[in-house]
């Protein structure tokens, strides 16, 4: 299958510092595709080669097929890519309806917008449109009077409208409320059934909810790829991310956030059970005091919120993988007595981990004779 775009050996300088180096990425029609990195990883650059703002210095993107260095922005837009930037670039003064009606066609004036007659068949898309980004209710209110989360679906529409074959969105839930995030979410999921799409994100818990693969980019180039689970499980990533070395391994990094998920689950997460978890994991991996303490600090940068179980526990390679996940989260959730809620994660989690009932029984009296 021939991809749908291709970036190769594309390097870009900036008075000798190379925002992108010697990168390579290529993605296929219909993927959904995350991109990740932490700041100054050329991501906004990346985007910027893609869309012809800025010219490689080596090297090439060329999509389906067509080599896109020296071809003007609009030009680029008419082959087919869309860009929605950050912030919402929309028609303040125009309603959602006559925004969409004026992406509709790209050779159509606001003049016309305003003071023709719109076409029956454009009107059928724009009202579906209105209804796909969630705003039909209020389709014909001042644009200005939208939620921040509202523009943003405003701007997806309009790029929408221009059908484009890839979209190209930069940081689309930044300043979001939590409600808008998720909508956003299942906004994008959405479309990807019918376009494709890269999203720049820095929300994690964003990218877990709409991720399908994901491109870590690290100084310019593509440090590693994969589904969500193998991305966060990657040790390359986590010390990217925490700016420093790291001998964390995907196991230690796996047993931290399911017993850290455990000891969420009634939406605190104490100072004992914290302590219990980064004791427990440092002396299962390290030998001796010296090598237990640096592992220990490591350990508590790594402590994450809730992840759904069902998507960490399958990532458990080995029966003694899952008996010590067992064990320790056991022993967690012990730690301050065990509530409704923990105890309504545990159930989950031994059904998830599925071992013979008299294991997880001489566990659990094994943890009970501890206390």
């Amino acid at each position: 299958m021939t991809a749908l775009l291709e970036i190769e050996n594309v390097t870009v300088s900036f008075d000798g510092f190379k925002a992108l180096n010697d990168l390579n990425f290529s993605m296929n029609a219909g993927e959904l595709r995350v991109i990740i990195g932490p700041n100054g990883a050329g991501k906004t650059t990346f985007l910027d080669v893609i869309t012809g703002k800025v010219q490689p210095t080596s090297g090439q993107a060329r999509f389906k097929g067509k080599n896109l260095k020296k071809h003007a922005e609009h030009t680029i837009a008419r082959f087919g890519i869309g860009r929605k930037f950050q912030t919402p670039r929309v028609y303040l003064n125009l309603t959602p309806r006559e925004n969409l009606e004026l992406s509709c066609n790209r050779n159509k004036n606001v003049f016309a917008t305003l003071f023709k007659k719109t076409p029956t068949a454009e009107k059928r898309t724009v009202g579906g449109l209105l209804e796909t980004i969630g705003l039909d209710h209020k389709a014909d209110m001042p644009a200005e009077l939208l939620s921040h989360g509202e523009k943003q679906w405003l701007e997806i529409g309009m790029l929408v409208a221009q059908s484009p074959d890839l979209l190209l969105v930069d940081e689309p839930v930044a300043g979001l409320t939590d409600e808008e995030t998720e909508q956003t979410g299942n906004l994008l999921m959405s479309l990807a059934e019918s376009h494709s799409i890269i999203v720049i994100e820095h929300d994690m818990e964003f990218v877990r909810q709409i991720a399908r693969q994901v491109t870590v980019l690290h100084e310019g180039s593509v440090l590693c790829e994969g589904t969500m689970d193998e991305v966060q499980n990657d040790p390359r990533v986590i010390e990217v991310y925490l700016g420093q070395e790291t001998s964390i391994t995907p196991e230690q990094l796996l047993l931290l956030r399911i017993t850290a998920t455990m000891a969420w689950a009634d939406g605190s997460f104490d100072s004992a059970e914290q302590s219990l978890i980064l004791d427990q994991l440092s002396r299962k991996f390290a030998h001796t005091p010296e090598e237990q303490a640096p592992l220990k600090e490591e350990l508590s940068n790594l402590l994450a919120k809730k992840i759904p179980l069902e998507e960490l526990v399958p990532q458990l390679t080995s029966d003694a993988q899952r008996e010590q996940t067992l064990l320790l989260s056991y022993e967690v959730i012990r730690s301050n007595g065990i509530n409704k809620a923990e105890a309504a994660s545990y159930q989950q989690l031994v059904s998830l981990l599925n071992l013979p009932p008299d294991i997880v029984n001489r566990l659990e009296a094994t943890t009970v004779e501890t206390f």
